[in-house]
């Protein structure tokens, strides 16, 4: 179940960033370059998460990483709306810039932190290995490109993929009631109440894609006034 966490994980971080850089580049042109900015301040983030992620939170990874998965379902999934609410205000390129690469960075950061949470899963059950673990997240991160590239863009659109990329981001704060058995009974408390709080994220994202048509539509009218 580690293996698939990871691989399921590494997707989202990476759609994200290239769901954020489109946009911006949707917005201000320069494609090669918020492409460039995108991936660069992606990575240094991670590695700033992974830096940073240490002591109790580490010791206490299935908490961790559901407090995680929450916070990136509802910033990944409404960074393009944000963005798009942003620049309808009339917020000069510098304004939206910044924003979006600040939203880079903290989901970037924020994904840098599942790495070791996830390794930390693994030391609990001696059958994964951490070198299986990195080769599993690197191949996530691949087919989240391409996936992104040529089938989600393309095909459902901004909006509506960043909708579909925070759902796989929510399902995975569920599954993770199967790793209840590493949660200390003080934190038992708080992992169910985030079990219920990522459960409603994926209902009300569920609603958001049945209504995806026509949230992009008063997205859209609002961009273009």
């Amino acid at each position: 179940m580690i293996y698939y966490l990871t691989f399921v994980l590494a997707f989202c971080s990476i759609a994200y960033e290239l769901l954020l850089g489109q946009t911006l580049s949707a917005f201000l042109g320069n494609t090669v370059l918020r492409y460039s900015v995108t991936i660069g301040l992606y990575m240094m983030s991670l590695g700033l998460g992974s830096l940073i992620a240490e002591g109790r939170f580490v010791n206490r990874p299935a908490v961790g990483l559901l407090r995680i998965e929450v916070l990136l379902t509802l910033i990944g999934g409404s960074s393009a709306v944000l963005l798009f609410f942003v620049d309808s205000l009339g917020a000069s390129e510098l304004t939206l810039s910044v924003t979006a690469h600040l939203l880079i960075v903290i989901i970037g950061v924020l994904s840098g932190f599942e790495i070791p949470l996830l390794i930390a899963l693994k030391n609990a059950d001696a059958k994964y290995r951490d070198n299986a673990i990195i080769g599993v997240n690197y191949l996530g991160a691949f087919l989240g490109t391409m996936t992104f590239a040529f089938l989600l863009y393309p095909h459902a659109g901004l909006i509506p993929s960043s909708f579909i990329i925070a759902l796989l981001n929510a399902s995975v704060g569920i599954m993770l009631l199967r790793q209840k058995k590493h949660v200390c009974e003080s934190d038992l408390p708080h992992f169910h109440g985030m079990l219920v709080i990522v459960s409603v994220l994926a209902l009300v994202l569920v609603y958001y894609l049945v209504m995806a048509d026509h949230i992009s539509e008063l997205v859209l009218q609002a961009y273009l006034r």
